[in-house]
């Protein structure tokens, strides 16, 4: 129980601390610095593999939590009483919010950011300006990161104030 509980919190706080890093600071630092940021992400995205390891720890926080959610629920005399308990009603909303949260950002914001750093290294390849084609590309790609990132942090919040409330209901 304490192996999971380590990696369902460790890996929630380090997915939510990064999805808050990028969203608040990082994606819109590099929206104003434009193609000056591309040598930074580029690095990010394909050296450190960024969206692979947020991915990972989505996955791992998901899996665990569902798997620690299984143990509670078995705890109680049926599956009705555990999900009209409070704690096991919040419990249960909170893990859809984080399954859909993860499931949701690594399709809208990690899939698109690294569609992003290869446009964006193509047009550094080029040692010219984005054609017409690779601008609408990025201005495409840099919306949609925007978008599912706000929705994605949001998301998140909602996902952890659940489970840091859950007995509290």
């Amino acid at each position: 129980m304490i192996v999971l509980r380590t990696f369902h919190i460790l890996g929630g706080a380090l997915w939510f601390g990064m999805a808050f890093l990028f969203t608040g600071f990082l994606g819109p630092a590099a929206g104003e610095l434009g193609p000056a940021a591309g040598p930074v992400m580029s690095n990010l995205v394909k050296k450190r593999k960024i969206a692979t390891v947020i991915a990972a720890l989505a996955i791992t926080t998901v899996i665990a939590g569902w798997t620690l959610w299984l143990k509670n629920a078995l705890a109680y005399p049926s599956i009705g009483d555990w999900l009209t308990s409070p704690f096991g009603l919040v419990l249960t909303l909170g893990g859809i919010v984080a399954t859909f949260a993860a499931q949701y950002g690594i399709r809208g914001i990690g899939n698109n950011v690294e569609r992003l750093v290869a446009v964006g290294d193509e047009v550094a390849a080029s040692g010219g300006p984005p054609t017409a084609e690779q601008g609408a590309a990025l201005a495409r790609l840099g919306a949609e990161i925007e978008k599912h990132s706000k929705v994605d942090i949001v998301l998140l919040f909602v996902a952890v104030f659940a489970m840091a409330t859950a007995r509290y209901w």
